[in-house]
């Protein structure tokens, strides 16, 4: 069947014109006046080993990031930490931070490990150190690359995460209650520098 040509090209100009109409709200104005396209990237909702290092980086921790891993569901952080000096004064601000992004930002991040850890170099030169005499009691073991210090296990299925607007202030490290709510254990690497965690409890005597 024929169809007449007028009627082809009428069809053809409305075609372009709701094609055109489509654009409009990815248009915006150059300063020269011109149109050109937009585009407006969406805030990634879900972690990838191509997104983990921007998303690292973009959240601009105070703490060293030593080492990240993400497999599956569960995100390892490592940070490290200067051999025989205190955890970072803004350390729980950056743990706030990291669980932000992994349990309110992303949609499938199930488990956060957070290890704060010293390299194996320094742990060594530090034992040295303290030896008497000055001499060298032991080199840093070439297979081992750190010293692990510290440890947290969080899960999104965690209770307390309504409550984590308080981390950024709270002292997990002698707090019993935020000890438990973090899964948190130290090392005999710390004991050894540190000596034992003396603890707290902050929870109602009614409890």
């Amino acid at each position: 069947m024929r169809v007449a040509r007028p009627y082809l090209l009428s069809l053809v100009f409305v075609l372009a014109v709701m094609a055109g109409l489509s654009l409009l709200p990815h248009m915006r104005k150059s300063e020269s006046g011109s149109e050109i396209a937009v585009f407006r990237p969406t805030a990634a909702t879900r972690l990838t080993n191509s997104n983990l290092v921007d998303m690292m980086i973009g959240l601009k921790l105070a703490t060293p990031i030593r080492r990240v891993e993400w497999e599956s569901s569960l995100l390892t952080v490592e940070f490290k930490v200067k051999a025989g000096r205190e955890l970072p004064a803004q350390w729980t601000r950056d743990v706030e931070q990291l669980l932000r992004l992994s349990f309110a930002r992303m949609e499938n991040v199930n488990r956060v490990l957070i290890r704060y850890a010293v390299p194996a170099e320094e742990a060594a030169l530090q034992s040295n150190a303290g030896s008497a005499g000055g001499e060298r009691t032991g080199q840093a073991d070439g297979t081992v690359k750190s010293r692990l210090l510290l440890a947290m296990d969080i899960r999104r299925t965690d209770s307390w995460l309504a409550s984590l607007g308080e981390l950024g202030s709270a002292d997990p490290l002698h707090d019993e209650l935020w000890r438990k709510r973090l899964r948190m254990s130290n090392t005999s690497e710390w004991t050894k520098w540190d000596g034992p965690v003396p603890t707290y409890s902050t929870r109602p005597a009614a409890e």
